[in-house]
């Protein structure tokens, strides 16, 4: 048997610590390699906090004026329920606010008019674009419209209380 045959192994102790300064993307807010949801009833301000967010990671500039962010970078956003100009106002009224000049921010919007995670085919294109764009963050809003099945409706498409589902 040759050293092909086998995967490599190394004992546990000599595994590298972890560098708590590549720990996060936004400082005690967003974990580096996290995958998350910003949650919440209808008009609370979700979308407002991921554009945020987004720009607090192209510029390096803190989110809500308060966590840091170690490693600035592109930021790649879909926003499905809001307008490219309302979009656009949004990230220009943030970048007012700190100062900044939105065309000089790596931020980028993807245009199509769907995108849906269960299709084999969004998936794919989803895939390639941030391969291609290697983004920071993606942020993908808000998550009931990318997908055909509406969360909402149980299994037999009654709709149920939001606020008590039926676990």
């Amino acid at each position: 048997m040759s050293d092909q045959d086998t995967l490599p192994v190394v004992r546990a102790s000599q595994l590298q610590d972890e560098d708590p300064q590549r720990r996060w993307l936004v400082d005690t807010l967003w974990a580096r390699a996290g995958v998350g949801l910003i949650a919440g009833r209808p008009k609370l301000g979700k979308s407002w906090l991921g554009l945020d967010v987004a720009v607090s990671v192209a510029s390096g500039t803190p989110c809500l004026d308060t966590f840091d962010v170690p490693e600035p970078g592109a930021a790649l956003l879909y926003m499905a329920e809001d307008a490219d100009a309302d979009v656009k106002a949004r990230l220009r009224g943030l970048c007012r606010h700190r100062g900044l000049d939105l065309e000089a921010l790596p931020v980028y919007l993807i245009t199509v008019p769907t995108l849906r995670l269960d299709r084999d085919r969004d998936q794919r294109r989803l895939y390639h674009t941030v391969a291609q764009r290697r983004p920071r963050l993606l942020l993908l809003d808000p998550f009931v419209r990318l997908h055909q099945i509406n969360e909402l409706c149980d299994a037999s498409h009654n709709s149920f209380n939001v606020t008590n589902p039926v676990m």
